[in-house]
């Protein structure tokens, strides 16, 4: 499988105009830090939409063979369409023998949102 490839498509599909869902196959599963795991594809592109409506991801690195793939990826967005946010991130894949993916697991770390939305904290005088 030519992952490097794979990826660029996979970034045009993450775009506000991409077509996610058609990266998958029937019955795949999908799981992140705020999704439990799930078979709804579409649901949750929906939901990213809606919390990010200009959503999109550049994959810096990537890696795979026959049977899966990783690759990191910093994704950046308007939360609410309104508070720029940037994230850094890793997704673990599992593919069938057409390149679609049969499960996908995405890493991240939630606090580097609330960082990005949270006041800054006092600092303490000396």
């Amino acid at each position: 499988m030519d992952w490097t490839s794979w990826a660029e498509r996979l970034e045009t599909a993450l775009g506000p105009e991409g077509d996610f869902p058609s990266f998958f196959a029937p019955d795949a599963l999908f799981s992140d830090p705020v999704n439990a795991p799930t078979t709804d594809i579409a649901a949750i592109e929906e939901m990213t939409k809606a919390s990010f409506p200009d959503w999109r991801q550049e994959i810096t690195w990537v890696h795979g063979d026959d049977v899966g793939g990783v690759f990191e990826w910093i994704g950046k967005g308007t939360l609410g369409g309104t508070i720029p946010i940037e994230i850094h991130g890793c997704t673990v894949v599992d593919v069938d023998e057409v390149g679609r993916v049969t499960r996908w697991r995405d890493y991240f770390d939630l606090k580097e949102i609330d960082d990005q939305i949270a006041p800054p904290s006092p600092v303490a005088a000396d």
